[in-house]
Protein backbone atom coordinates (compact mmCIF):
# COMPACT_ATOMS: atom_id res chain seq x y z
CA UNK A 1 0.00 0.00 0.00
CA UNK A 2 1.43 3.47 -1.01
CA UNK A 3 1.97 5.91 1.89
CA UNK A 4 -0.27 9.05 2.29
CA UNK A 5 1.72 12.26 1.10
CA UNK A 6 2.91 14.39 4.06
CA UNK A 7 1.12 17.85 4.14
CA UNK A 8 4.24 20.36 4.18
CA UNK A 9 2.97 23.24 4.43
CA UNK A 10 4.93 26.83 3.97
CA UNK A 11 4.22 28.34 7.76
CA UNK A 12 2.67 25.38 8.90
CA UNK A 13 2.98 24.21 12.64
CA UNK A 14 2.98 20.96 13.63
CA UNK A 15 3.07 18.23 16.76
CA UNK A 16 5.64 15.52 15.95
CA UNK A 17 6.76 12.65 17.44
CA UNK A 18 8.66 9.56 16.89
CA UNK A 19 9.45 6.61 19.48
CA UNK A 20 12.11 3.53 19.43
CA UNK A 21 11.76 0.46 17.53
CA UNK A 22 9.56 -2.25 19.50
CA UNK A 23 9.37 0.52 22.02
CA UNK A 24 12.76 0.33 22.79
CA UNK A 25 15.11 3.26 24.13
CA UNK A 26 16.07 5.38 21.79
CA UNK A 27 18.03 7.35 24.57
CA UNK A 28 20.50 5.73 26.24
CA UNK A 29 22.35 8.17 28.87
CA UNK A 30 22.73 12.14 28.66
CA UNK A 31 25.43 11.75 25.83
CA UNK A 32 22.35 10.67 23.55
CA UNK A 33 20.24 13.55 24.56
CA UNK A 34 22.81 15.88 24.29
CA UNK A 35 23.72 14.42 20.54
CA UNK A 36 19.86 14.75 19.86
CA UNK A 37 20.10 18.52 20.62
CA UNK A 38 22.51 19.28 18.81
CA UNK A 39 21.59 17.47 15.68
CA UNK A 40 18.28 19.17 16.01
CA UNK A 41 20.09 22.43 16.42
CA UNK A 42 21.68 21.98 13.16
CA UNK A 43 18.89 20.52 11.25
CA UNK A 44 16.91 23.69 12.42
CA UNK A 45 19.42 26.17 10.89
CA UNK A 46 19.78 24.31 8.02
CA UNK A 47 16.08 23.95 7.17
CA UNK A 48 15.11 27.30 8.38
CA UNK A 49 12.58 25.62 10.79
CA UNK A 50 11.76 27.61 14.14
CA UNK A 51 11.33 24.87 17.59
CA UNK A 52 8.40 26.38 19.96
CA UNK A 53 8.93 23.53 22.40
CA UNK A 54 9.91 19.56 22.97
CA UNK A 55 10.78 17.19 25.28
CA UNK A 56 12.31 13.81 25.30
CA UNK A 57 11.68 11.15 27.10
CA UNK A 58 12.96 7.39 26.88
CA UNK A 59 11.79 5.54 24.00
CA UNK A 60 10.33 8.86 22.04
CA UNK A 61 10.00 12.10 21.57
CA UNK A 62 7.86 15.33 20.58
CA UNK A 63 8.69 18.57 19.44
CA UNK A 64 6.28 21.69 18.04
CA UNK A 65 7.70 22.90 15.27
CA UNK A 66 6.89 25.72 12.63
CA UNK A 67 8.03 25.67 8.74
CA UNK A 68 7.99 28.40 7.01
CA UNK A 69 9.43 27.03 3.93
CA UNK A 70 7.33 24.20 3.53
CA UNK A 71 9.58 21.46 4.22
CA UNK A 72 8.63 19.40 7.42
CA UNK A 73 9.86 15.77 5.72
CA UNK A 74 13.20 16.58 4.98
CA UNK A 75 14.08 18.34 8.39
CA UNK A 76 12.63 15.17 10.05
CA UNK A 77 14.31 12.79 7.64
CA UNK A 78 17.77 14.87 7.98
CA UNK A 79 17.05 14.47 11.66
CA UNK A 80 15.79 11.15 12.40
CA UNK A 81 18.44 10.28 10.02
CA UNK A 82 21.52 11.50 11.46
CA UNK A 83 20.48 10.51 15.24
CA UNK A 84 19.75 6.67 13.93
CA UNK A 85 23.34 6.60 12.62
CA UNK A 86 24.97 8.13 15.90
CA UNK A 87 22.65 5.97 17.91
CA UNK A 88 23.44 2.20 15.90
CA UNK A 89 27.20 3.01 15.60
CA UNK A 90 27.79 4.20 19.13
CA UNK A 91 25.91 1.56 20.67
CA UNK A 92 27.01 -0.95 18.03
CA UNK A 93 23.48 -1.66 16.91
CA UNK A 94 21.77 -2.33 13.09
CA UNK A 95 18.47 -1.71 11.79
CA UNK A 96 15.43 0.72 12.53
CA UNK A 97 15.99 2.79 15.70
CA UNK A 98 12.54 4.22 15.23
CA UNK A 99 9.52 2.31 15.10
CA UNK A 100 8.62 4.00 11.36
CA UNK A 101 7.64 7.35 9.69
CA UNK A 102 7.22 10.18 12.53
CA UNK A 103 4.11 11.15 13.12
CA UNK A 104 2.60 14.56 12.49
CA UNK A 105 -0.59 16.60 13.71
CA UNK A 106 -1.07 20.08 12.08
CA UNK A 107 -1.77 22.57 14.62
CA UNK A 108 -4.77 24.94 13.28
CA UNK A 109 -5.35 27.37 16.05
CA UNK A 110 -4.23 29.14 18.92
CA UNK A 111 -6.44 26.51 21.00
CA UNK A 112 -4.66 23.60 18.92
CA UNK A 113 -1.42 25.46 19.56
CA UNK A 114 -1.73 25.30 23.30
CA UNK A 115 -3.18 21.34 23.60
CA UNK A 116 -0.09 20.52 21.50
CA UNK A 117 1.92 22.31 23.71
CA UNK A 118 0.32 21.43 27.30
CA UNK A 119 1.19 17.57 26.20
CA UNK A 120 4.58 17.97 25.06
CA UNK A 121 5.30 19.61 28.56
CA UNK A 122 3.14 17.43 30.70
CA UNK A 123 4.72 13.96 29.40
CA UNK A 124 7.56 13.97 31.87
CA UNK A 125 5.04 14.70 34.59
CA UNK A 126 2.77 11.98 33.32
CA UNK A 127 5.29 9.64 33.22
CA UNK A 128 6.11 9.94 36.77
CA UNK A 129 9.64 11.17 35.99
CA UNK A 130 9.13 14.44 37.68
CA UNK A 131 6.68 16.29 39.93
CA UNK A 132 6.39 19.60 37.98
CA UNK A 133 7.33 20.51 34.18
CA UNK A 134 10.38 22.71 35.12
CA UNK A 135 11.90 19.89 36.29
CA UNK A 136 12.69 18.38 33.49
CA UNK A 137 16.07 18.28 32.25
CA UNK A 138 15.23 17.41 28.46
CA UNK A 139 12.17 19.78 28.12
CA UNK A 140 12.03 23.36 26.46
CA UNK A 141 9.38 23.56 29.46
CA UNK A 142 11.85 25.45 32.21
CA UNK A 143 13.54 27.69 29.38
CA UNK A 144 10.06 28.98 27.72
CA UNK A 145 8.88 30.34 31.44
CA UNK A 146 12.10 31.91 31.89
CA UNK A 147 13.20 29.71 34.73
CA UNK A 148 16.82 28.20 32.54
CA UNK A 149 18.45 30.42 30.05
CA UNK A 150 16.66 30.32 26.74
CA UNK A 151 18.70 29.12 23.63
CA UNK A 152 18.87 30.87 20.44
CA UNK A 153 17.17 27.97 18.72
CA UNK A 154 14.13 27.87 20.63
CA UNK A 155 11.35 30.47 19.84
CA UNK A 156 8.93 31.61 22.19
CA UNK A 157 6.93 34.31 20.58
CA UNK A 158 3.54 32.75 20.58
CA UNK A 159 3.25 32.98 24.42
CA UNK A 160 2.98 36.55 23.19
CA UNK A 161 -0.18 35.57 21.00
CA UNK A 162 -1.29 32.96 23.83
CA UNK A 163 -0.53 35.48 26.91
CA UNK A 164 -0.73 38.81 25.82
CA UNK A 165 1.56 41.08 28.05
CA UNK A 166 5.12 41.48 29.07
CA UNK A 167 7.08 38.82 28.31
CA UNK A 168 7.94 38.17 31.80
CA UNK A 169 4.16 38.49 32.43
CA UNK A 170 3.36 35.69 29.91
CA UNK A 171 6.03 33.47 31.54
CA UNK A 172 4.24 33.85 34.63
CA UNK A 173 0.75 33.14 33.45
CA UNK A 174 2.47 30.30 31.35
CA UNK A 175 4.07 28.75 34.64
CA UNK A 176 0.46 29.27 36.60
CA UNK A 177 -1.38 27.15 34.08
CA UNK A 178 0.85 24.26 34.03
CA UNK A 179 -0.18 23.98 37.99
CA UNK A 180 -3.84 23.29 36.56
CA UNK A 181 -5.60 19.79 36.24
CA UNK A 182 -6.90 20.82 33.24
CA UNK A 183 -5.30 23.53 31.67
CA UNK A 184 -6.50 23.64 28.46
CA UNK A 185 -10.58 24.19 30.29
CA UNK A 186 -8.27 26.44 32.63
CA UNK A 187 -7.13 28.72 29.81
CA UNK A 188 -10.44 28.83 28.29
CA UNK A 189 -12.36 29.77 31.27
CA UNK A 190 -9.74 32.28 32.01
CA UNK A 191 -10.41 33.61 28.42
CA UNK A 192 -14.21 33.58 28.38
CA UNK A 193 -15.12 36.90 26.98
CA UNK A 194 -12.44 36.35 24.01
CA UNK A 195 -13.63 32.84 23.36
CA UNK A 196 -16.93 32.06 21.68
CA UNK A 197 -18.77 29.03 23.56
CA UNK A 198 -19.03 26.82 20.27
CA UNK A 199 -15.62 27.02 20.06
CA UNK A 200 -14.43 24.50 22.40
CA UNK A 201 -16.75 21.66 20.68
CA UNK A 202 -15.36 22.79 17.26
CA UNK A 203 -12.18 22.38 18.61
CA UNK A 204 -12.49 19.19 20.27
CA UNK A 205 -14.27 17.46 17.08
CA UNK A 206 -11.26 18.65 14.69
CA UNK A 207 -8.53 18.15 16.85
CA UNK A 208 -8.92 15.04 18.23
CA UNK A 209 -11.68 13.42 15.73
CA UNK A 210 -11.43 11.94 12.42
CA UNK A 211 -8.84 14.36 10.87
CA UNK A 212 -6.19 13.05 13.51
CA UNK A 213 -7.18 9.13 13.54
CA UNK A 214 -7.73 9.51 16.99
CA UNK A 215 -6.89 6.08 17.72
CA UNK A 216 -3.73 6.60 17.83
CA UNK A 217 -3.22 9.19 19.60
CA UNK A 218 -2.00 9.23 23.45
CA UNK A 219 -4.87 9.65 25.67
CA UNK A 220 -3.51 12.14 27.76
CA UNK A 221 -3.60 14.24 24.52
CA UNK A 222 -6.94 13.84 23.92
CA UNK A 223 -7.62 14.45 27.87
CA UNK A 224 -6.45 17.85 27.56
CA UNK A 225 -9.42 19.31 26.38
CA UNK A 226 -13.13 17.38 26.85
CA UNK A 227 -15.98 17.58 28.54
CA UNK A 228 -16.29 15.89 32.14
CA UNK A 229 -17.95 12.31 32.17
CA UNK A 230 -20.95 12.98 33.51
CA UNK A 231 -21.78 16.20 30.70
CA UNK A 232 -21.25 13.08 28.19
CA UNK A 233 -22.79 10.08 29.64
CA UNK A 234 -25.75 9.42 31.94
CA UNK A 235 -27.97 7.28 33.24
CA UNK A 236 -31.26 8.48 31.69
CA UNK A 237 -30.62 8.44 28.40
CA UNK A 238 -32.35 5.95 26.17
CA UNK A 239 -30.22 3.17 25.23
CA UNK A 240 -29.19 4.37 21.34
CA UNK A 241 -28.44 7.67 22.60
CA UNK A 242 -26.24 6.31 25.25
CA UNK A 243 -25.09 3.80 22.87
CA UNK A 244 -23.61 6.61 20.99
CA UNK A 245 -22.23 9.00 24.02
CA UNK A 246 -20.46 5.87 25.06
CA UNK A 247 -18.60 5.84 21.87
CA UNK A 248 -18.13 9.41 21.94
CA UNK A 249 -16.69 9.31 25.73
CA UNK A 250 -14.07 6.42 24.88
CA UNK A 251 -13.17 7.30 21.59
CA UNK A 252 -12.98 11.12 21.09
CA UNK A 253 -12.51 12.24 24.36
CA UNK A 254 -10.75 9.09 25.76
CA UNK A 255 -12.46 7.96 28.99
CA UNK A 256 -11.75 4.05 29.78
CA UNK A 257 -14.53 1.88 29.77
CA UNK A 258 -13.93 1.29 33.53
CA UNK A 259 -14.83 5.02 33.90
CA UNK A 260 -17.94 5.12 32.08
CA UNK A 261 -19.21 1.94 33.58
CA UNK A 262 -18.28 3.73 36.91
CA UNK A 263 -20.44 6.47 36.05
CA UNK A 264 -23.42 4.77 34.33
CA UNK A 265 -23.07 2.36 37.70
CA UNK A 266 -23.00 -0.35 34.96
CA UNK A 267 -20.95 -3.77 34.51
CA UNK A 268 -17.73 -2.92 32.72
CA UNK A 269 -18.74 -6.58 30.70
CA UNK A 270 -22.27 -4.77 29.80
CA UNK A 271 -20.61 -1.18 28.42
CA UNK A 272 -17.77 -3.48 26.50
CA UNK A 273 -20.43 -5.34 24.47
CA UNK A 274 -22.32 -1.20 24.03
CA UNK A 275 -19.49 -0.38 22.78
CA UNK A 276 -18.09 -3.30 20.56
CA UNK A 277 -22.35 -2.75 19.26
CA UNK A 278 -21.60 0.58 18.18
CA UNK A 279 -18.35 -0.33 16.60
CA UNK A 280 -20.09 -3.18 14.70
CA UNK A 281 -22.91 -0.78 13.30
CA UNK A 282 -20.69 1.67 11.99
CA UNK A 283 -21.09 4.31 14.49
CA UNK A 284 -19.26 7.58 14.67
CA UNK A 285 -19.29 10.55 17.04
CA UNK A 286 -22.11 12.93 15.79
CA UNK A 287 -20.55 15.96 13.48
Amino acid sequence: MARTARANICGGIYHVMNRGNRKMRIFEDDRDRRTFVQILIEEIRTHGVELLGGSQMENHFHLVVATPHGNLSEFMGRLEGRFARYSNWRHKNVGHLFQGRFRDVIIEDDIHLLTALCYVFLNPVSARLVAKPEQYKWSTFAATVGLAALPDYLSIDWLASLFPGSLKDSQRRLHGLMTEARPVVAYLQQNETDVDPDAVRRVLRSYVGGKLQVATLPRKYRSLLRSSLDELVRAEMSAPLRANAIYEAHVVHGYKLAEIARELRLGQSAVSKIFRSTCRAGSSSPA
